[in-house]
């Protein structure tokens, strides 16, 4: 009889630790669905001070602003033959007199503006490759009022490709002979104004062409992912250096080359990988007389 007491007692507080886990679980789940609330709150109180505070300085920089309003258009297609683009301005001042004439300031370059009743207008043309800060100055009887509109510090993705690309692989030197193989990923995007014409995976030694293999193009108009396999070798010697490089022709003209896998062989005959990463992705942007218009480092 006692033992069957025994028993029964072992259940119920079997069946009493078990209700008081899961209650501990409900509530520790109660806790996260409260905590996961509070920080989604609190995120949300946050998003909307500082869409209070934009809309503050918005209004602010309207108010302290002497122009009611302005206009910048560029244009669709890059001059090929001076890679300038055509840049139509219009400012409306908040206060207009009759003296009241307007310039554009360029780069520390000034443009006459024309006057349309209230609003001056005026065509430039800019180069892609320059940084590009407007300013207005108004002049009323010698007194000068200027203004900073819009500021570019790169027209080029207005025109150009954005290219970017890796090499996944591997790669060994024995016996004077260096081998790679792997997967080149290809990544770009454009304009709806450009397109590359040409896409190739190119060898360099010490700066000097090789070989290339061409990439197949189909349905990359606007943008591309692609993997492309490489496998090869060279005879290398001390000091000479090796690149794999994507190149890219576009419809205006211009040459692009990025680095993805730069080695080395040193004075001593070892191999030097080019790595970390910031080594390579180097991309340099030629035209079509091979001048070289840019060279950044990713």
């Amino acid at each position: 009889m006692k033992k069957d007491y025994l028993y029964i007692a072992i259940v119920a507080l079997i069946l009493f630790n078990v209700y008081t886990i899961n209650k501990v679980n409900n509530i520790g789940n109660s806790v996260d669905r409260n905590m996961q609330q509070i920080q989604s709150d609190q995120t949300n109180i946050r998003n909307e001070i500082s869409n209070i505070y934009s809309n503050v300085d918005e209004k602010l920089k309207k108010q302290a602003s002497v122009l009611d309003s302005y206009d910048v258009v560029f244009g669709d297609e890059l001059n090929t033959e001076n890679l300038t683009v055509p840049v139509n301005i219009s400012v409306t001042p908040k206060e207009n007199t009759g003296n009241l004439t307007a310039e554009l300031l360029i780069n520390k370059e000034r443009y006459s503006m024309n006057k349309n009743e209230t609003t001056f207008t005026t065509q430039i043309n800019t180069y892609v490759f320059d940084s590009f800060k407007m300013m207005i100055v108004l002049n009323d009887n010698g007194r000068e009022k200027i203004e900073t509109i819009v500021e570019y510090d790169d027209l080029q993705y207005k025109y150009l490709l954005s290219l970017y690309g890796h090499f996944a692989g591997n790669t060994q030197y024995s016996s004077g002979k260096y081998q790679y193989d792997g997967d080149i990923i290809i990544d770009f995007s454009g304009p709806e104004v450009n397109n590359p014409e040409k896409i190739s995976i190119s060898k360099y030694i010490n700066g000097t062409f090789i070989d290339e293999q061409e990439v197949d193009m189909r349905g990359s108009d606007r943008g591309m992912h692609s993997i492309h396999s490489v496998k090869g070798e060279a005879d290398l010697s001390a000091n000479v250096k090796i690149e794999i490089c994507i190149c890219v022709e576009d419809k205006y003209g211009l040459s692009y080359k990025y680095i993805v896998l730069a080695d080395e062989i040193d004075s001593e005959g070892e191999l030097v990988t080019m790595r970390p990463e910031w080594t390579n992705g180097s991309l340099e942007i030629k035209d079509k007389n091979g001048k070289v218009l840019s060279e950044r480092f990713k």
